[in-house]
């Protein structure tokens, strides 16, 4: 019986646990229960042109990425602009590209200038061979020619002018085009759709709202006797939901990012923190960020993990420096326990 006794007071000795380790467990952890969970951003993508819907491309809860195409206006008469806009260029471009009017010009200016010559030289060797009306006709026709390149040369500045204001013109209808889309300047989800084909939607009204579900702001209301808000920013969060008992548990991680300045009641202060969401199919696997039905287009039907709005537990890792500080606090306390 005395060694039944001693084995059975070895084995209570090594399954004990010591009363200062599980303080420190406990003093690590800050857990949080007024937790608010929001999206990190949500974007009212607007019309950067007035007009009507030609086509709305996205629907509510649908997955979108950064630069996808979520809509676009009617476009008919601006691809007329840009129509007759082209062939403009393409007039003025085929003016700066054949040098056949210069050449002719050229020419007959030489051929004018050879007639000269020969007149001179055939008057200088044989007086009053030729007319002075006949060499003043000649001197005209070679004043005319120059004349004549000149404003070829100024025909084809003026052509290389039109060829630029063309083409700047085709840029501002293709930018007006480009315009005409309703482009997703985030990764997130189709929150609303606010205008559907055949709908009017005038310039700056918001068309779609995305919001960015792969990345969550969590906001909690904090007991400042249990944790310090000037030196909580950067601490470690563990955000808990579900039921361990019937395997629908789920955790994410993240950090706290920013401390409300102000306190309010109850000594308590806001903080903020954000957390990396994920997706996954109904049967609980995670899915890849692109997951398609072979031979159907369709993408496989995807949830998010956790939604906004959803009641969760906030978990908060306090750092060594505050445990250390907070023992300090403790110890006044447990010092004048044992006195008494």
């Amino acid at each position: 019986m005395c060694l039944l006794a001693i084995t059975g007071w070895g084995v209570a000795s090594v399954h004990a646990v010591d009363p200062a380790e599980q303080r420190q467990v406990e003093t690590n952890v800050v857990e949080v229960r007024d937790v608010v969970v929001d999206f990190k951003q949500q974007i009212d993508v607007p019309a950067l042109q007035s007009g009507a819907v030609a086509e709305t491309s996205v629907r509510p809860n649908q997955f979108v990425r950064q630069k996808d195409v979520l809509g676009k206006l009617d476009s008919q008469s601006l691809i007329i602009r840009r129509r007759a806009a082209s062939l403009q260029y393409d007039s003025a471009k085929l003016i700066t590209s054949d040098n056949l009017e210069m050449q002719f010009a050229e020419t007959s200016l030489a051929e004018a200038e050879a007639e000269l010559d020969a007149s001179n030289a055939t008057e200088q060797k044989f007086n009053g061979a030729v007319s002075s009306n006949q060499l003043r006709r000649m001197r005209l026709a070679v004043e005319r020619a120059r004349l004549e390149v000149a404003r070829t040369k100024k025909q084809i500045r003026q052509a290389e002018i039109d060829t630029q204001l063309a083409a700047a013109d085709l840029a501002l209808i293709d930018d007006e085009l480009a315009q005409l889309e309703c482009v997703s300047p985030i990764e997130g989800v189709v929150l609303t759709v606010h205008r559907e084909t055949g709908e009017w939607i005038a310039k700056g009204q918001p068309w779609v709202t995305v919001a960015t579900a792969g990345e969550l702001t969590l906001h909690a209301l904090v007991d400042a006797d249990e944790l310090s808000p000037a030196t909580c920013v950067g601490l470690d969060v563990s955000v808990h939901w579900g039921n361990e008992a019937d395997g629908t548990a789920k955790m994410l991680a993240g950090k706290i990012t920013s401390v409300d300045p102000t306190r309010l009641p109850g000594n308590r202060f806001r903080l903020h923190a954000e957390v990396q969401n994920r997706r996954q199919t109904h049967d609980g696997s995670i899915p890849p960020r692109t997951a398609i039905v072979p031979g159907s287009g369709h993408s496989v039907d995807q949830h998010w993990q956790l939604l906004p709005g959803a009641q969760v537990t906030m978990r908060i890792y306090r750092s060594r420096d505050e445990m250390a500080w907070r023992m300090n606090l403790d110890q006044p306390q447990i010092f004048r326990g044992k006195m008494r």
